[in-house]
């Protein structure tokens, strides 16, 4: 396909027009030639990560981290610059996809998480930046369940939140919409602190772990979409490509 193709088809697909993001989502460096025969998706914009991917034979990575935020790179220095330079180099293009891959209810993190634990009744929940962009659903059996880092147990008929990423300050809204559970990656030290103030049971489940279930699907709606498209996620984690 064409690489024009994939970003129209990932623009649409994520509906990046509808969110206010502190990422500039879309595409974020280009590349010579226009022709992608290989996908890589990823959870971040490492320079680790682009070598991988262009190791793996993809032209474009596709990861929800990207190195454009705010008001852009102002300097391309540390970082940046090592993430700059290997795409250059190995003349591989990057799109960054944040809020519209925690949000998206086909391929989102979140609607992903709420189906793997496998949540009916899923609602839109917690808001970031005006944008809606978890959910709540409810528990259908009573099961244990091993999701990134942590262990935990639901039983049937809680109310389950879940917001993928770091959303510990959503812990006292999870606890306001009458919640028995919230699951998160990460939280800091204060929003621990509010949950357990409050009584909210908070999972914080690693903020890579819970933002790796939107590309992984996002992989496979590309593969299915474009099947001549070779798509594949990388687990930085693991340091391995996994095709699909």
């Amino acid at each position: 396909m064409r690489l024009s193709d994939a970003i129209a088809w990932l623009d649409d697909t994520l509906s990046l027009a509808s969110f206010n993001d502190v990422s500039n989502n879309g595409l974020q460096i280009a590349r010579e030639g226009g022709d992608v025969e290989s996908v890589a998706f990823g959870v971040d914009a490492s320079a680790s990560f682009v070598n991988a991917a262009a190791d793996s034979g993809a032209q474009l990575c596709v990861v929800h981290h990207g190195i454009s935020w705010g008001g852009g790179i102002r300097r391309i220095t540390g970082s940046a610059y090592e993430v700059v330079k290997a795409a250059v180099r190995r003349n591989v293009a990057l799109y960054a996809a944040h809020l519209p891959l925690d949000a998206n209810p086909a391929v989102g993190n979140n609607h992903e998480i709420a189906r793997a634990l496998g949540l009916a009744d899923i609602q839109k929940a917690f808001t970031y930046n005006g944008n809606v962009i978890g959910v709540t659903g409810i528990a259908q059996e009573d099961r244990d369940v091993e999701l990134g880092e942590a262990k935990f147990a639901l039983r049937r008929g809680w109310k389950v939140g879940v917001c993928s990423g770091g959303a510990g300050e959503d812990a006292e809204a999870a606890k306001a919409l009458g919640c028995d559970i919230f699951i998160t990656g990460e939280a800091s030290w204060g929003d621990v602190v509010a949950a357990r103030n409050v009584g909210m049971k908070m999972v914080l489940a690693g903020h890579y772990a819970t933002e790796t279930f939107g590309v992984k699907a996002l992989a496979a709606a590309m593969s299915k979409a474009f099947p001549s498209t070779k798509a594949f996620f990388i687990d930085e984690r693991e340091g391995t490509g996994n095709g699909l």
